[in-house]
């Protein structure tokens, strides 16, 4: 197996969206996120795994309709970061989305003071009523396109 360097910081560093994982993906050999084609050599190299955590990123911060598009030619370039096994919330982003049980119990002493309301009726979605959101893992059995549509309107709402 090749020694592959292990980045906890992926996209953009000028980012308005965060999205806290708790792992991150194989990277690439001199992989960078404003590559031609730097999300589709994330999901050659990732699989299906990483194709639906990064479909459903572009899903929800894609500024039309068009997330394929935008999934393809720019997710990560220029509004989307993602962070790896991160203890701290970036002072830098807009909006925090906090992926999973893992990554909600890695950021616990950030947002143990914060009062998080749900979204829908199953409890899936949190928002702290400013910029933070607790959200399920960014696959679709947790995180169905109803839920993602939930998640789009509260930004919508914030803009």
């Amino acid at each position: 197996m090749l020694d592959r360097p292990i980045i906890n910081n992926l996209g953009s560093p000028s980012a308005k969206f965060c999205f806290y994982l708790p792992t991150p993906p194989v990277m690439p050999q001199n992989w960078h996120h404003n590559h031609l084609g730097a999300v589709a050599q994330l999901i050659e190299l990732n699989g299906n795994h990483w194709r639906k955590i990064l479909t459903i990123m572009a899903k929800i911060t894609a500024p039309d309709d068009n997330w394929k598009h935008y999934r393809d030619t720019q997710l990560l370039k220029q509004d989307e970061q993602i962070l790896v096994g991160a203890s701290h919330l970036s002072s830098l982003v807009e909006w925090h989305f906090i992926v999973g049980g893992v990554s909600q119990k890695l950021l616990e002493s950030e947002t143990r003071e914060k009062l998080f309301i749900p979204l829908d009726s199953e409890e899936k979605l949190h928002f702290d009523g400013e910029r933070i959101l607790k959200v399920p893992y960014l696959d679709y059995r947790q995180y169905p396109n109803r839920l993602i549509e939930v998640t789009r309107e509260q930004i919508k709402r914030r803009r």
